[in-house]
């Protein structure tokens, strides 16, 4: 399933904290590496051999952190490519010709791209139009993993009982099993809002009670996949939570399962307005500390 990594670089510092993530993947998963940079169609021709040698010069690099130690038969490619254009399209297409299978980038760009106002950016086509999993870095390189080998140790995977978010599953079972890495499956069970009209109608409605029920339910689904993925040989657990803010649950819970690594759809129960850029993933992006991989539904 990843076989070729694309890391879309702008020259910027900010750019390049996507490296030792991509570094990282590539050597674990004997994936090929592909370098980016487009340069707008503004800039003369002539610059071009700038950016080439720039990107040349941080392929051998990248090539040699992912290659140390590694027999010459297990030794993976680090390709470049320099292209004018419109960085979004550029992407985008390249994706597609050339068969790659995840994408790393910058949950903000130079270009001004502030987390929470995604819509127009670069990132934000990509995540919305190419039907491929997107890895996004969050400044300053997200949470680095002091004291450990590896920068992926743990992975959450967030669901919402839907379908749709489920297709994220496929992206987590993968990534775990190449990586030899645990996993937490995450749900919240929404609660029930009690509002009161100011009615005497005399009806109680015991919403404790009904709040309990839900989660139970919740829980016994939860268990059923669980043991399906337990199957497939994946140290997993679960974590069901009973509330109302699904963001904030699972930037709490990715805190208390150490979690390097989150994964989730890009469609929730309601669309887009819930999950991929609504409040849950910009909210995630904006206060969470770990590196979210956005599972397009077109990939499903």
């Amino acid at each position: 399933m990843f076989k070729r990594i694309l890391l879309p670089l702008d020259g910027s510092e900010l750019a390049e904290i996507t490296l030792p993530y991509g570094e990282e993947l590539a050597r674990r998963l004997g994936s090929e590496v592909i370098l980016l940079h487009v340069r707008g169609q503004e800039r003369q021709q002539e610059y071009e051999h700038i950016h080439q040698v720039y990107l040349d010069r941080l392929a051998e690099t990248v090539k040699a952190n992912i290659n140390s130690g590694q027999p010459k038969a297990k030794q993976v490619k680090v390709t470049t490519k320099v292209e004018s254009g419109e960085p979004s399209e550029s992407i985008c297409r390249l994706v597609d010709e050339n068969d790659v299978d995840l994408i790393i980038m910058t949950a903000v760009s130079t270009s001004g791209l502030k987390i929470g106002k995604m819509l127009g950016s670069v990132t934000d086509h990509v995540c919305r139009t190419v039907p491929k999993p997107v890895m996004l870095i969050r400044p300053p390189g997200a949470k680095q993993t002091k004291g450990k080998e590896h920068l992926i140790n743990h992975i959450l995977i967030t669901l919402d009982g839907s379908e749709l978010s489920k297709l994220a599953l496929p992206v987590a079972e993968e990534l775990a099993s190449k990586l030899k890495v645990s996993a937490t499956l995450f749900r919240m069970a929404n609660m029930i809002r009690l509002y009161d009209d100011g009615s005497e109608s005399g009806t109680f409605i015991d919403y404790t009670k009904l709040n309990e029920t839900e989660k139970k339910r919740v829980d016994a689904e939860m268990i059923i996949l669980e043991r399906e993925i337990k199957k497939k040989g994946i140290d997993v657990n679960h974590v069901v939570t009973s509330g109302f803010d699904a963001a904030e649950d699972i930037i709490e819970t990715a805190k208390k399962a150490a979690a390097d690594l989150m994964v989730m759809s890009t469609h929730g129960r309601s669309g887009l307005s819930r999950w991929a850029f609504g409040s849950v993933a910009e909210k995630i992006l904006r206060q969470g500390e770990i590196p979210l991989v956005l599972v397009n539904a077109k990939a499903g």
